[in-house]
């Protein structure tokens, strides 16, 4: 009989920090988080919370939130482009959790007729926030 062979068992899985033991406090010892869109409604809010449950909060953001001010939501406040892996490294240096709500949006209009553009910038944000956490060694 001809039996297939058997699969292939798949690599073992092996992560690579560049920034093992890197420091997950800020300088008064409270817990480092980052919200990429951390200006935004929902960002800034779960920012909000944080900063009142004791974490040291870095809210990164390519805005300003329009409601708010940064002390109100964050200790630490960076206006910066994360489709640019060079600034999620900036933001997520340190922290021990890293939350992504960063989005390239827009009403019904602008999403229907930029859908390329939409996909490429979210896609951009994401993996670079994920890469990002996971060179700087964040936990989560």
């Amino acid at each position: 009989s001809l039996a297939r062979p058997p699969l292939p068992r798949p690599p073992r899985c092996i992560v690579l920090r560049e920034s093992m033991g890197a420091a997950q406090s800020s300088d008064d010892g409270k817990i480092k988080v980052c919200i990429g869109g951390g200006a935004g409604f929902i960002g800034s809010h779960l920012a909000k919370r944080l900063k009142e449950d004791g974490y040291h909060v870095v809210a990164a953001d390519w805005k300003n939130n329009e409601f708010m001010e940064p002390e109100e939501f964050c200790d630490e406040f960076m206006l910066m482009d994360l489709r640019d892996l060079t600034n999620c490294l900036r933001c997520t240096e340190g922290c021990k959790f890293v939350y992504n709500l960063a989005a390239d949006m827009g009403g019904m209009g602008f999403i229907e007729s930029n859908q390329s553009v939409l996909l490429y910038n979210n896609t951009m944000i994401s993996f670079n926030m994920l890469e990002a956490a996971r060179r700087n060694g964040a936990e989560r």
